[in-house]
């Protein structure tokens, strides 16, 4: 054991963007586009391009067909939110969606089409029309590589690669209680060099994404850990509907491969779900009109019944109706990949089960991205701006985060010409703590066993008893992660864990909270809705932040 500095470099920029997905990458190129000469550090925990955004295979959703519309497009999403959406979000994000597409063709992206004028459009669960504009089943990671040759050629925006954000820089008035806290920039962890550098800025924008790695089944890639919720909430900012995390009903259930997504919309062109014992096709004993096509909490709910009603640990996705040719040229990505582990799609059976896939709640937000805090934003999956209520409609995402990450854009522009009204230096991170191997070791394994508590007690079925057992377990977690933080040298890995573990924290209280089952949320000990019900908003009283 021996004592170790992690005191870094100082950095000053207009902009702070933490997060290199899709809503961060837009923000960036909408800015400039805005305000050629501002000057912007982007935060990227791995690799620029390392996302949840480059794993959406499906695609991204806008009323394009002559047959379609935006208030159809409206309808669809506010009965997947299952009566908890925002109507003023829903109304502004779907009207921009038919504009928004136009403007990532012309950023690169090829999406697919029929003819030169005619979009290929996919059809997915809980949509009344095809309106699912996709680049095969690589839409994410077509559209994140096309945006991020523009990001990296862009000499405004500083890349911070293997970077992680540790927390938010504030500022609170020491003598009043009706104004806002105000963000001042964040101390970052460089991975690398092991050091923790601070970065100053006019405008921090949290674009974090996800935090399916609180569950130990996602669809997740390893970087969704909940960054962004938990440092907004360490700062004061309020968070909600963090209950509903929405579970994707087909992750494929493989020894070896364990986060791989089979897109909702191999069901849209015409894929059975089948149980794995019997053969039978079960949907309609679940959703009798809509069946493989109802939307995705009602699809993750039934297979978990039929799991737990059987004794394989999966149930079959049969698309074997469909041609070869057909499918390779559709799903390439998804037909090399089954191949290479022995599953011909045109003649085998897909096993799958349901993971944690996308969290509907997150930091508060308005339209524009704007959080409590002065000068703090938050877009993409990291934010709730009300536009996914308890459920989201598939495809949703890739939109929100796009048109979000423009909003934000042309609304920051007013605090980055305006400087803060803390005027006091930002001290550098001085925190010189113990390095010890063994006990870095044992903290980490609070990891697995967390993740296999949230999937047990707060997946998909809850229940009153199991969610309060869960609770005790969290806060005895995170008193011990706590306790390390302030003693000793803090890792990526560490930072994650402390992140995870108050985003279980916020789910589970949450969860415990919400005396109902609606959307993502099912409790067996109230399987009605309540008529009364409302979003759940959560605020630390006392921000636990750095701040001056």
């Amino acid at each position: 054991m021996n004592q170790l500095s992690q005191q870094g470099q100082s950095f000053e920029f207009d902009v702070l963007v933490i997060g290199s997905g899709i809503a961060g990458l837009s923000y960036c190129l909408q800015l400039l586009k805005l305000q050629p000469k501002i000057k912007i550090a982007l935060i990227s925990k791995a690799e620029l391009n390392e996302s949840n955004s480059r794993y959406a295979q499906g695609g991204i959703a806008a009323a394009m067909a002559t047959e379609d519309s935006p208030e159809s497009h409206i309808q669809d999403t506010l009965a997947a939110g299952d009566g908890l959406c925002d109507t003023n979000a829903v109304n502004m994000i779907i009207h921009q969606a038919p504009q928004a597409m136009r403007e990532l063709i012309q950023l690169g992206v090829p999406f697919r089409q029929e003819s030169p004028t005619i979009f290929h459009l996919a059809q997915e669960g809980g949509h009344s029309h095809r309106r699912i504009l996709n680049c095969g089943d690589e839409t994410g990671l077509t559209l994140i590589e096309s945006l991020s040759r523009l990001v990296e050629r862009h000499p405004q925006i500083h890349l911070f690669e293997h970077h992680i954000a540790v927390n938010l820089i504030t500022h609170y008035h020491p003598h009043r209680t009706d104004i806002q806290g105000e963000v001042l920039g964040a101390y970052i962890l460089d991975c690398l060099n092991n050091q923790i550098d601070t970065f100053k800025a006019h405008c921090i924008v949290l674009a974090t994404g996800g935090a399916g790695k609180t569950y130990r089944y996602t669809s997740n890639p390893m970087v969704a850990t909940g960054d962004g919720v938990a440092m907004a909430y360490r700062a004061g900012a309020r968070v909600g509907n963090m209950e509903f995390y929405q579970f994707h009903p087909t992750l494929l259930h493989h020894h070896r491969i364990n986060n791989f997504l089979i897109s909702e919309a191999v069901r849209g062109e015409g894929g059975l779900l089948k149980n794995a014992e019997t053969g039978e096709r079960f949907m309609k004993h679940y959703a009798p009109e809509q069946q493989e096509l109802a939307t995705r909490d009602i699809v993750a709910r039934a297979i978990f019944n039929e799991i737990e009603q059987g004794q394989l640990p999966y149930v079959n996705l049969d698309i074997t109706h469909q041609s070869k040719a057909f499918l390779k040229k559709r799903f390439p990505q998804i037909y090399t990949t089954l191949l290479s582990i022995g599953i011909d799609m045109s003649q085998d059976m897909i096993p799958v089960v349901p993971a944690a896939h996308y969290q509907c709640g997150g930091i508060l937000t308005d339209i524009d991205g704007r959080t409590d805090l002065m000068r703090l934003y938050a877009i993409g999956e990291t934010a709730f701006t009300g536009l996914h209520g308890a459920n989201r409609l598939a495809s949703n995402s890739l939109l929100e985060g796009f048109v979000m990450g423009q909003n934000a854009a042309h609304c920051s522009l007013k605090d980055i010409s305006s400087p803060p009204k803390a005027n006091q230096p930002i001290p550098s991170w001085n925190s010189p703590g113990e390095v010890n191997t063994r006990r870095a070791s044992q903290i980490n394994a609070h990891w697995r066993g967390l993740r296999g508590e949230m999937t047990s007690y707060a997946g998909i079925v809850r229940t009153e008893a199991g969610l309060q057992d869960l609770l005790q377990l969290i806060i005895r977690r995170k008193k011990v992660i706590e306790e390390y933080y302030w003693k000793h040298c803090i890792t990526r890995d560490f930072i994650e864990l402390r992140n995870i573990v108050l985003n279980a924290e916020l789910i589970v209280s949450a969860a415990i909270s919400r005396r109902e089952s609606r959307g993502g949320h099912y409790r067996e000990d109230f399987p009605q809705k309540n008529s009364t019900a409302r979003e759940s908003i959560a605020r630390l009283t006392t921000p636990q932040t750095p701040f001056i």
